[in-house]
């Protein structure tokens, strides 16, 4: 009984071609949502920016799932939105904001040995799930601010509501997973792509500007956060348990 048990569940043996297969999907995605981004809310005067990163929402939950294939699918789709946003070989370098991102929140598990699965065991599951809608919502709006232009204040505030609710729902729900998620999972990656990203481009660019450059980081930082806050989060608590089931779940670096 106990061989017939173990001889259904699923073993995984290391790097397969579904880890290439899912890469070079995201990878895909979230380039058409990185170019899609800096369409749709770009932060001028800096090329590549977007002041609702899509694509962010992609790479940082496969970061958690696939462990280092997470990352360089984060890093192949900013070389292709660099190489679009006209950095040409610069790209491979700009494009290390993007794995970084990934690949914080990802550091922080591992060094702490956490559990991804943000969504078990939920205290309060209820107002978690109005959270997250309210959450959802607030990304709409502050989408139609972007889109719309010249609603900085209502941007500005969708910005503070999503630090409000993002800290509330900690508070509702502590725990290791959670803390280490809004630490490194969304403030801790933004912050630190922007801080790349921008210098990034201030190095190609030649932007001498010291003010230029913060108000960069802040419209990077801000548009990401308001991104993980809202999409990926839901992903985290929603989809992490069935993730983990599958052959494709890294819980090392590679597989």
């Amino acid at each position: 009984m106990n061989n017939s048990s173990s001889g259904m569940e699923e073993v995984r043996i290391g790097v397969t071609w579904r880890h290439l297969v899912v890469t070079a999907l995201a990878t895909g995605v979230s380039a058409i949502l990185a170019i899609y981004a800096v369409i749709l809310a770009p932060v001028a005067p800096f090329p590549g920016v977007s002041g609702l990163y899509l694509a962010a929402a992609v790479y940082v939950p496969l970061s958690l799932w696939l462990g280092m294939w997470g990352c360089f699918a984060g890093y192949f789709s900013c070389v292709i939105l660099g190489f679009v946003s006209g950095f040409g070989p610069w790209s491979f370098v700009w494009a290390m904001a993007d794995f970084i991102e990934g690949f914080v929140p990802l550091l922080a598990f591992r060094i702490f040995k956490a559990d991804v699965d943000i969504g078990a065991n939920l205290k309060r599951k209820k107002e978690m799930y109005i959270l997250l809608a309210i959450l959802v919502i607030n990304l709409i709006v502050s989408a139609i601010a972007t889109a719309i232009g010249g609603l900085e204040v209502l941007w500005l505030i969708t910005l503070i509501v999503a630090v409000v609710l993002i800290i509330f729902m900690y508070i509702i729900n502590p725990s290791r997973s959670w803390l280490l998620y809004v630490i490194f999972g969304i403030f801790g990656a933004a912050i630190t792509s922007a801080l790349w990203g921008i210098w990034g481009i201030n190095v190609f660019i030649g932007e001498p500007s010291a003010e230029a450059y913060w108000i960069g980081v802040i419209g990077w930082f801000a548009g990401d956060l308001i991104v993980l806050s809202a999409i990926a989060t839901p992903m985290m608590v929603s989809l992490t348990g069935k993730i983990k089931e599958t052959s494709i779940f890294v819980d090392k670096w590679f597989s």
